[in-house]
């Protein structure tokens, strides 16, 4: 059969599985994902406490342990912030996707419940001595045995004594108020939705290591203390700490629990692929010989592109929150960010199909394909190379931030990176367009 004599029909398997293989090393960072250095914030108020000239800080040993630890610190980046309001101003910026804020007081609340206990066992225990010293001595008094001359001087003699203990004992025997240390867990929702349910898991576990550890230690020196105490009183000893969980810059119902960036590139690239396309073959397809002429069309090709961007942005924010009941923040906002994102990826493909032709549109697909992965996973659960070579300069990466900014971290529309980009994909389309149409070579059909 002739068929069967064209080679194309035994190349069919062989491009299937390149494209399978192609298409599935571009979606590698997704079936393995594991988080590396995932950035949390710390902020240490605790001041400790200082017993018998011994000072005590659960909140500095605790983090001096975590940053000791290598299995902790290969998942976790722990970034120390002074206070809470730098940590509002890192949660907005994407710095970090939750912290742990431990308070002045937390090594004094956190362990009052166990003094408590001691100091009420050592005061029982010194009275009842105190009242078998007095009741020794009047028994010797009244047997002959200690004359009253010289009882006197014992009991001036264990005065003075004991007046030194409380001296030396004085922290002991401050009133203690029996609380519970709090710690605020602040988690980032908005900053990504897998980072920031990957970084509650952490902070839940250490809440609860830090509870447990604090709890166990207490028991220990009750037992060395040989005190005994009530169910009521080993119930506040054995949970210590009481946690403040916090969701800042909340993802709220009917916004694509996160997936923002995502969802909203998407649409925008291939409809910027697409409206790329047909100008180019508008262009191509005129015919235009001398190059004035080519260099007028070019001009409406810019001009066609800014009313397609806007009419795409504006018209896109309307469907999306419109018809599909999607929750925005402050559409109008978005749409400019849209409309000037979608120009300048408009003219980044015509620009460069100006001069390379049809041949550039599958770098492109190839480039959306491999980027997908950076605006659904956290840098930190990407392998290394994605990591290294492709997330921080990836103009897909930084439009789904900008997006992130504007949505879920309650950003105002300004001349940041992102817009930065899409000026310079603008200028960069503007230029390579104009070149092309005067410069390139082209004869009439």
């Amino acid at each position: 059969m002739k068929i069967l004599k064209n080679k194309l029909i035994y190349l069919v398997p062989i491009v299937a599985l390149l494209i399978i293989g192609l298409l599935s090393l571009a979606f590698s960072p997704a079936y393995n994902p594991k988080p590396k250095e995932m950035p949390i914030a710390i902020v240490n108020l605790d001041k400790g406490i200082e017993i018998q000239g011994k000072s005590q800080n659960i909140g500095k040993s605790f983090i001096d342990k975590l940053q000791s630890t290598k299995d902790f610190t290969e998942k976790v980046k722990l970034i120390e912030v002074k206070d809470e309001r730098e940590l509002t101003s890192g949660f907005k910026d994407l710095k970090y996707y939750g912290a742990l804020v431990i308070p002045e007081t937390f090594t004094s609340d956190a362990t009052s419940a166990m003094r408590k206990e001691i100091q009420t066992a050592k005061k029982a225990e010194g009275e009842q001595k105190a009242k078998a010293f007095q009741t020794d001595i009047q028994q010797k008094i009244a047997s002959g045995t200690l004359a009253p001359a010289q009882a006197q001087v014992i009991i001036q003699e264990m005065k003075t004594k004991q007046a030194k203990m409380l001296e030396a004992n004085k922290d002991l025997l401050k009133p203690i108020d029996v609380k519970q240390g709090e710690l605020k867990v602040m988690i980032n929702q908005g900053a990504s939705t897998q980072g920031a349910q990957i970084t509650d898991t952490i902070l839940s576990n250490l809440t609860t290591k830090l509870n447990d550890t604090i709890a166990s230690q207490a028991v220990t020196q009750l037992d060395k203390a040989n005190v005994s105490v009530s169910a009521k009183s080993m119930n506040q000893i054995m949970y210590p700490v009481n946690v403040d969980h916090t969701v800042m810059n909340k993802i709220h119902d009917h916004q694509a629990m996160g997936n923002a960036p995502m969802l909203f590139f998407t649409p925008i690239w291939l409809g910027s692929l697409l409206s790329s396309v047909l100008l180019y073959f508008a262009f191509r397809g005129s015919n235009i010989v001398p190059k004035r002429e080519r260099f007028i069309a070019s001009l409406f090709q810019i001009i066609a592109a800014s009313v397609t961007a806007i009419i795409g942005g504006f018209g896109g924010v309307w469907f999306i929150t419109s018809v599909l009941g999607f929750d925005m923040p402050d559409t109008f906002s978005v749409s400019i960010y849209i409309s000037i994102a979608m120009f300048g990826f408009i003219m980044l493909i015509l620009g460069l199909m100006s001069w390379l032709g049809m041949p550039a549109l599958p770098l492109f697909m190839l480039a959306l394909f491999f980027s997908m992965q950076l605006l659904t996973l956290p840098k930190q659960m990407l392998p290394e190379f994605y990591q290294d070579h492709l997330f921080d300069w990836n103009p897909f990466k930084i439009y789904g931030d900008g997006i992130r900014q504007l949505i879920y971290l309650g950003h105002e529309l300004e001349f940041n990176i992102p817009m930065q980009m899409y000026l310079g994909l603008g200028i960069f389309g503007v230029i390579a367009i104009i070149l092309a149409a005067v410069i390139r070579p082209h004869k009439e059909k």
